[in-house]
């Protein structure tokens, strides 16, 4: 499975800004933020409290946050583990339907022995582009 991102994909999904991160550290690139949404956690966590602006907020999906790095950084952080319920799901539906917020399908797998282990196989490579589906 190949992966390739380009630019043109990036800006037409809304990106102002596209940065390589093989080649541009993004710390030293970008600053004042208001928020950061961390997906990866570890050390891109870590440098991700240098982009925010004081007072800044830090949320991730993948561990809980060091109190003493948010602290040094005068940042709030926090862990957010998603439980989705029927209200949350339809605001979602409705970002969904206005056009606020879109879809990108990456790749389609069959519900298969065979389908479901290229799928995760594509997942664990952190590089899918857009949402891994399993077709029924």
């Amino acid at each position: 499975m190949s992966f390739h991102l380009s630019k043109d994909f990036l800006y037409k999904l809304g990106a102002g800004e596209v940065i390589n991160y093989k080649t541009t550290p993004f710390e030293e690139k970008l600053r004042d933020f208001d928020a950061v949404f961390d997906t990866i956690g570890g050390d891109i966590q870590s440098k991700s409290y240098q982009i925010l602006k004081k007072g800044g907020r830090l949320v991730s999906i993948t561990q809980d946050p060091n109190k003493e790095e948010a602290e040094k950084y005068g940042a709030q952080a926090e862990f957010l583990w998603l439980n989705p319920n029927g209200k949350q799901l339809s605001e979602i539906g409705e970002l969904l339907e206005s056009g606020a917020v879109k879809a990108c399908i990456g790749e389609v797998f069959p519900f298969s022995e065979k389908g479901i282990r290229d799928a995760h196989a594509l997942s664990e490579t952190h590089h899918a582009r857009g949402k891994i589906v399993i077709s029924f």
